[in-house]
């Protein structure tokens, strides 16, 4: 007995060494490659709530810190990392336990005729499939990287549009606001010469409409900054409405130079979907490897306890492939690797249509802002107040005024607006164009 147990633990301390030692050299081959791309996790606790003045560096920054979806596809990635040890792993051996020929009658009674045998087996893979589902592994790894990097360029997109947005609501609010006081102060001296009977009642009339009417202006402008800080704070998760913007709206100092064609061909949805196309085709080629059948082979001893002998027992099992040969898979994988291709088309499509519509977007912008600066409000101001001199030396009516003075406000506010859109266009360009 002293010598079976002996060969047992002899048998299982080769193939189990064996096994481990792969396994070992598989998982540090697999972390070799990710240790220098590792996405580390941050921290989980919520930061505390954002509130007051807010610039636009930080916007970007907290949006990219804690924006859900992000942290979301970090973990993801993280995920994707631990199973490229796990995909790198062998089969783990078995170990058969057998006894025959006991607890019968006459030569069979009790274990005196039993025939014990003992075996380690293990399976051995063909076709290269650890490879090839590492391989898989590593680029599934590779292609999360990749979208999140995607997400991130697009979060930082969305973050400075929407502090642009933040911005140009609070421009108008303080426009707004300047026109309310204007209008007050109007009314209020109107009804100083109504008491002096310098004025009539109907032009009293008509400042009290146009105050009404700049209240009102006021509020929406209000309203626009409150939905505008509540849709800044949701690109990181805030969904509050407690900060304001910090900075001036002004107009970028240098433009965005580059190429189509070399701002698509860097772009990270690009380099998403080739991960796709050789996910795919890494796919296509495990599934090619799955073909072959694996073999299982597996040794021990066997004890005659009738006889008092001992001997040697070896064995190894193949599959044979008649019916499945993996053919359906094979075929699916092979039309997925269709399907990314024509997905990658499509992507370079689309981003060098985006390209193109943020430069029309852009060249628009700085002729809009140009010609409010070159003619259109500087004209408006002369024309306001060439029609208050007149007004005061009665030679045009409140009306004139009040209509010079609303289209002031108006070209004001469309310049703001312009203005707003030449930053987004720029900004959007040139995350969009930094690689």
């Amino acid at each position: 007995m002293k010598r079976l147990l002996s060969i047992i633990l002899l048998t299982s301390s080769v193939l189990l060494g064996s096994c481990a030692t792969n396994k070992v050299r598989g998982i540090a081959n697999a972390n070799s490659h990710v240790t220098a791309k590792r996405v580390q996790p941050i921290d989980s606790a919520k930061s505390p709530p954002l509130t007051g003045p807010v610039n636009r560096e930080q916007a970007i920054s907290r949006a990219l810190s804690g924006n859900p979806s992000i942290q979301a596809l970090r973990a993801e990635v993280r995920a994707r990392e631990a199973e490229i040890a796990q995909a790198a792993t062998l089969p783990n051996p078995e170990l058969d336990f057998e006894i025959e020929n006991f607890a019968g009658t006459g030569s069979t009674r009790g274990l005196d005729g039993a025939e014990i045998t003992t075996a380690l087996k293990q399976s051995l893979e063909i076709g290269g499939k650890r490879s090839k589902r590492t391989r898989v592994a590593e680029v599934e790894a590779e292609a999360h990287r990749a979208e999140l990097q995607s997400m991130e360029q697009e979060t930082a997109i969305a973050a400075d549009r929407a502090f642009t947005t933040l911005l140009e609501a609070r421009e108008i609010r303080i426009l707004s606001e300047k026109n309310l006081a204007r209008a007050e102060e109007n009314l209020a001296s109107l009804e100083a010469m109504l008491e002096a009977g310098e004025r009539g009642r109907i032009d009293v009339n008509k400042a009290k409409i146009e105050v009404s009417e700049a209240r009102e202006l006021l509020a929406e402008a209000r309203a626009n900054e409150a939905i505008a800080s509540s849709e800044l704070s949701g690109t990181w998760g805030g969904g509050g409405s407690k900060i304001t913007a910090s900075g001036n709206l002004s107009a970028p100092g240098r433009g965005v130079s580059i190429k189509a064609d070399e701002a698509v061909s860097g772009h990270p949805a690009i380099r998403r979907a080739g991960l796709h196309l050789a996910l795919a085709k890494a796919t296509r080629d495990l599934e090619m490897a799955k073909r072959y059948t694996d073999i299982e082979i597996g040794g021990g001893v066997r004890e005659l306890r009738d006889e008092g002998e001992t001997a040697a027992v070896v064995g190894f099992s193949v599959p044979l492939p008649v019916f499945d040969r993996n053919q359906g898979n094979i075929r699916a994988a092979e039309e997925r690797v269709a399907r990314a291709e024509a997905e990658q088309r499509a992507v370079e499509s689309d981003l060098l249509t985006q390209f193109e519509k943020l430069s029309t977007e852009l060249s628009a912008a700085k002729t809009r802002v140009a010609e409010f600066d070159s003619t259109t409000l500087e004209a408006a101001r002369q024309a306001l107040q060439d029609t208050s001199d007149a007004y005061a030396a009665g030679k045009a009516s409140l009306l004139e005024v009040l209509d010079a003075r609303k289209t002031l406000f108006n070209i004001e506010v469309g310049r703001t607006r312009a203005l707003a859109d030449l930053v987004r266009a720029h900004n959007t360009l040139k995350t969009f164009t930094q690689n």
